[in-house]
């Protein structure tokens, strides 16, 4: 579904919701330390068939995102969107020669972890790890989504997208996690933050993509140098 309404200072901001996502079986096996599939006990892989079927059908992936412009308005200073001011190094570094970025969050749903929480409380504590591990991964397929996402929006504008940034990573500071998330105003995917800024649902993400290339300059300025 696209929402051909702006938040504030982004541009063409959409809401994809749902947002469908492939959570593939190495992956999720992967985030249990088996390289092979050969590695996975005959009992565990019996008990993984059975929690991936249910974590399926509980998976609600959806995602907001928009166009912000990037700009430099004093050495040492970056600005996305206007209201997401950092002086992150790594930032600056990521978004150099950018003129537009995505601003993206994005949740595969509250419903996954409700369920592994349940697990827990009953003691069927294999469950639950299978089922964490899942929804790990299905966040981090939801990441690679977003990507393709982004990439494709940025193409429209002449610009090749960056690898996705967000805060926490590097040098750059976690609480800047609620200006992204007003920029967005990521209430309308049912994403919130607590007050040591991590999101609720706990399998969302957050982030950053910058556009490199000669597509037109944001406010008609050049890109961050």
């Amino acid at each position: 579904m696209s929402d051909p309404s702006a938040a504030g200072p982004l541009s063409d901001t959409r809401v994809l919701d749902p947002l469908p996502i492939e959570v593939p079986r190495p992956m999720v096996l992967m985030r249990l330390g088996y390289r092979r599939p050969s590695q996975v006990p005959e009992k565990t892989a019996r008990l993984l068939d059975e929690v991936t079927l249910r974590a399926r059908d509980l998976l609600a992936p959806k995602a907001i995102y928009g166009l912000a412009e990037v700009a430099a308005p004093e050495p040492g200073l970056v600005t996305i969107g206007g209201a997401l001011r950092t002086g992150s190094a790594s930032v600056l570094e990521r978004l150099r020669d950018c003129r537009r970025a995505v601003v993206f969050v994005a949740t595969v749903g509250g419903a996954i972890e409700a369920w592994t929480h349940e697990l827990m409380d009953r003691d069927e504590l294999t469950r639950a790890l299978l089922a964490d591990a899942f929804a790990s991964s299905a966040a981090i397929a939801l990441g690679l989504e977003l990507e393709q996402v982004a990439a494709r929006r940025l193409s429209e504008e002449g610009l090749t997208a960056t690898k996705r940034y967000a805060p926490g990573y590097g040098d750059w500071a976690l609480h800047d996690q609620a200006p992204l998330l007003a920029l967005l105003d990521a209430r309308r995917i049912g994403v919130t933050l607590t007050e040591d800024h991590l999101m609720i649902p706990a399998k969302s993400i957050s982030g950053v993509i910058g556009g490199r290339g000669n597509g037109p300059a944001a406010g008609g300025g050049d890109a961050l140098a």
